[in-house]
C-alpha cells in the first residue's frame, strides 16, 4: 500500500505509540505462545516458522499506557489478555525459562483465609462467596496477572470531549443461569434481568433509524465490493436489534436473487436453505438423523448433504461467532441449535440421546423466550458489582444505576487494611498444599513473591494449572489439559459520528470473506445516566470481530492456529484492516477513516471462550464417559478449582456456578479436616 493511501486512511496522523516489547518479537515467539505445534501450522496456516513479522508493532490510540495512570478501561491499543505483561512470565514457566529458587522468593509474610487465582467473574464471586460465609470476617486476596479485573469481563472507555463512550472488551450478555447464579446477580444488585431488557434497552432504535443487517461482498471473494441488504434473520446478538425478521424481508430476498454478486446457483442454494421445507435425510428416524446431525459438521452437512455451492460456504461463514466455531468447528446439531438454515423441513423430534449441555451449545431460543440484557459495558458490570461488595471504596454507591458511571479508584483495591483485596499485575506461578493451608508464589515487578492462607480457589485456565500446581495426581493434569479455549478478537473504534452508516441504512454488517466478519454498532442502551448516542451526528463506538476458521484440522489444532494468527499480528495490522475495510464498505456513504475514527482499541483473547464439547470431536460422549471437566475440578486438599473451564461451559452464569462449588468444596474441607 502507498504512502499516499496511508495517508487517506489516516495511518499517518500523529498518535503516541508504544512498544510493549523492545525490538522485533519473531513469529516463533507466537508459535510458542499458541501452543501448537510447528508443522500444524506450516501445514494448516501456512504461516512461516521464521522471519521478521511478530508482535512489537503495538499502538496505541492516546496517552502510552505507561503514562495514563491507574485507570486501565481508558488505554486503547493492544488490549484483553493478549498484551505481553500479561502473559510473559505465564509462558515463561510454561517453557522452563522461568525457575523457582526458593532463595530468591521474597515472602511477604502475609497470611489469608483465601487466596484466590485469577480476577474474573468466577474468581471474584469465589472471593465475595467466601467472604460472605464467614459473615465478613474473613480476609481474602485475589491474584491476577491482568493490569484489570474481570477476566474476560472487562470494560472499553473513550473520551471525547465532555463525553465518555463505554463498552465492553468481551463478555457481554447476561442470560437467566441457574436459580443460583440469579440469586447471585440479585445480591449484588442485578435484581430483575427481564425489567432491564425491558425498561433500558431499545431495541428498535435502529429500525426507527431505517437500518438493519446487511451483507458485504468484497470483490476478492466475490468479483466485486457491494453493500447490500441482509435477507436473513439475525442469527447472532438477537437479544439487541428488532425485528429479527426484517419486515421487509420479501424485498430483500428479491434483491438478493437478483443481484447478489454470486452465481445464480449459489443464490438459489442461499434460498434453499433459507426457505425450503426440504429433508435432506429421508428415510432415517428423527432419532437417527439427529446421531446423524451430530456425527458431521455443519460445513460438511451444507456441501455432503444439502449439497450447495461451494460459495454458499463462504457466504455462510462469518454466522458464527457466537460460538468462536467456523462452520467446520461445529456439528451440524449445533449449527440447527444456533439457528443457522437448512433444517425447516427435517422433523428431528425430542428424542436426543444427548442432553443439550452435553453438546456444548444452550437449548434453542430467541430472545423473546428468555430475558437477555447486555449493559453499555457487557458483564463487566456484573466483575465491578462483586468488586463493589468486597471492597466498597473501589466503587462508592449502593445501586446498579449508580454504578455504570462511577469511575473505579484502583488505587483502594489492594489496600492493607482491606478484609479483602485485589492485586493485580501478579501472575501466579506455583501453588502447594501445606500442613495448615497453601503457599502461592507469584511473579510481580521482576520479583518471585509468597503468600500463605487456609484456603485456595483457582479460578484461572485449566491448561494452566498442571503448570502451577505440578503436585495434582496426573489423572487430574490430563483432564485439565484436555481444556483448549478457542481464541476471540474483539475490536472496538471508537467514531466521532456515525452518518455513514445511517446513510447506508446499516447497522450490523456480516462480512463473509472480510478480515473482520462482523461488524456492529453500538448497543441501543440507556442506563444509569449513560445515554447512548442518540443521533448520527454523535459520537459512537464500532465493534469488529474476526472468525478464525482452518478447515481440514480437528477444532482443537483451529484454535491454536488461530491463536498464533493473532499474536503474530500487530497494531498496525489490525488498525490497517479496520480503516481499509470501513472505506471500501462505507466509503460510497461518506465514510472518511481520517476523519471519522477517533481510536482503537484491540482486545485479543488468545484464550478466549472456554471449550465447549463437539459431539464430532469429542467422542467420549457417545461412550457416555464421564467429560474430562468433571475430573479436572476435582478439588485436592485446601485446593478448590472454579472457572467456566470447570463447567465446559462460557456462561457468566456458569462461572459464577463453578465458583459457589468450589467454595462449597473448601467448606467441606474445613469440616472433614484433611491433612496432608
Amino acid at each position: 500500500m502507498t504512502r499516499n493511501r496511508h495517508e487517506q486512511l489516516g495511518m499517518l496522523d500523529s498518535i503516541e505509540r508504544r512498544d510493549f516489547i523492545n525490538g522485533v518479537l519473531k513469529t516463533s515467539l507466537a508459535v510458542a505462545a499458541s501452543g501448537v505445534a510447528p508443522d500444524v501450522l506450516a501445514a494448516a496456516a501456512g504461516m512461516p516458522l521464521s522471519g521478521t513479522t511478530g508482535v512489537a508493532g503495538v499502538a496505541g490510540r492516546g496517552m502510552p499506557a505507561s503514562a495514563q495512570g491507574p485507570y486501565p478501561p481508558a488505554l486503547t491499543g493492544m488490549r484483553g489478555s493478549g498484551y505481553p505483561k500479561a502473559f510473559e512470565a505465564g509462558h515463561a514457566l510454561r517453557d522452563g525459562s522461568l525457575q523457582i529458587d526458593p532463595t530468591q522468593v521474597h515472602d511477604t509474610g502475609e497470611q489469608y483465609d483465601l487466596i484466590v487465582v485469577g480476577g474474573g467473574i468466577s474468581g471474584l464471586a469465589a472471593a465475595l462467596y467466601y467472604a460472605r460465609d464467614s459473615g465478613g470476617q474473613a480476609h481474602t486476596l485475589v491474584l491476577d496477572n491482568h493490569d484489570d479485573f474481570g477476566g474476560h469481563a472487562k470494560r472499553n472507555e473513550f473520551n471525547f470531549g465532555k463525553r465518555t463512550v463505554i463498552s465492553n472488551a468481551g463478555t457481554f450478555n447476561i442470560s437467566p443461569g441457574s436459580d443460583n447464579a440469579r440469586e447471585f446477580m440479585r445480591s449484588i444488585g442485578i435484581e430483575d434481568i427481564a425489567r432491564l431488557n425491558q425498561d433500558n434497552q431499545d431495541t428498535f432504535f435502529y429500525h426507527r433509524h431505517g437500518m438493519g443487517q446487511s451483507v458485504y461482498y468484497d470483490k476478492e471473494t466475490f468479483g466485486r465490493d457491494a453493500l447490500m441488504d441482509d435477507p436473513a434473520p439475525w442469527i447472532e446478538f438477537v437479544a439487541l436489534h428488532d425485528p429479527n425478521t426484517p419486515p421487509d424481508q420479501a424485498r430483500r430476498w428479491a434483491d438478493f436473487l437478483a443481484g447478489a454478486p454470486m452465481s445464480e446457483q449459489a443464490r438459489k442454494d442461499v434460498y434453499r436453505l433459507h426457505a425450503g421445507r426440504i429433508d435432506y435425510l429421508p428415510g432415517l428416524a428423527p432419532v437417527e438423523r439427529v446421531r446423524k446431525l451430530r456425527a458431521i459438521t455443519y460445513r460438511d452437512f451444507l456441501l455432503d448433504v444439502a449439497k450447495v455451492d461451494p460459495m454458499v460456504v463462504t457466504y455462510l461463514r462469518d454466522r458464527t461467532f457466537g460460538s468462536a466455531r467456523g462452520l467446520s468447528g461445529m456439528s451440524a446439531m449445533a449449527a440447527r441449535r444456533r439457528g443457522l438454515p437448512g433444517f425447516l423441513g427435517m422433523e428431528l423430534g425430542t428424542d436426543n440421546p444427548l442432553p443439550a449441555s452435553a453438546l456444548g451449545v444452550p437449548p434453542a431460543t430467541t430472545h423473546k423466550a428468555v430475558a437477555n440484557y447486555h449493559f453499555p459495558d457487557g458483564n463487566a458490570t456484573i466483575a465491578r458489582l462483586i468488586v463493589r461488595q468486597l471492597i466498597p471504596a473501589a466503587l462508592p454507591g449502593r445501586t446498579l444505576e449508580d454504578s455504570i458511571l462511577q469511575r473505579a479508584d484502583y488505587s483502594r483495591l489492594d489496600l492493607p487494611d482491606n478484609h479483602n483485596r485485589i492485586r493485580l499485575d501478579s501472575t501466579v506461578v506455583q501453588v502447594a498444599n501445606t500442613a495448615d493451608g497453601v503457599q502461592v508464589t507469584y511473579f510481580r515487578d521482576g520479583k518471585l513473591q509468597r503468600v500463605r492462607a487456609r484456603h485456595c480457589v483457582l479460578a484461572c485456565w485449566h491448561h494452566v494449572i498442571p503448570y502451577i500446581c505440578p503436585e495434582l495426581p496426573e489423572w487430574q493434569k490430563e483432564a485439565l489439559r484436555y481444556q483448549v479455549h478457542a481464541a476471540n478478537l474483539w475490536v472496538n473504534v471508537w467514531l466521532n459520528n456515525w452518518q455513514a452508516f445511517k446513510k447506508a441504512g446499516t447497522c450490523f454488517i456480516n462480512a463473509p470473506n472480510g478480515y473482520y466478519s462482523q461488524i456492529l454498532l453500538e448497543c441501543p442502551v440507556d442506563i444509569g445516566g449513560y445515554v447512548r448516542s442518540a443521533s448520527p451526528d454523535e459520537p459512537t463506538v464500532l465493534t469488529m470481530l474476526r472468525v478464525f476458521e482452518t478447515p481440514g484440522i480437528p477444532v482443537k489444532d483451529q484454535y491454536r492456529v488461530a491463536r498464533a494468527e493473532m499474536y503474530a499480528t500487530d497494531f498496525e495490522t489490525y488498525e490497517l484492516n479496520v480503516r481499509e475495510q470501513l472505506t471500501r464498505m462505507l466509503g460510497p456513504h461518506g465514510f472518511d477513516a481520517r476523519r471519522d475514527i477517533a481510536g482503537i482499541t484491540v482486545n485479543r483473547w488468545g484464550h478466549g471462550y472456554s471449550y465447549m464439547y463437539s459431539s464430532v470431536f469429542d467422542d467420549f460422549l457417545e461412550r457416555g464417559e464421564q467429560p474430562p471437566h468433571e475430573r479436572a475440578r476435582m478439588p485436592y486438599g485446601n485446593i478448590a478449582i472454579a472457572n467456566c473451564d470447570a463447567a465446559a461451559r462460557d456462561t457468566t452464569p456458569d462461572s459464577i456456578d463453578q465458583a459457589h462449588r468450589a467454595v462449597c468444596e473448601l467448606r467441606l474441607n474445613l469440616r472433614n479436616s484433611v491433612n496432608f
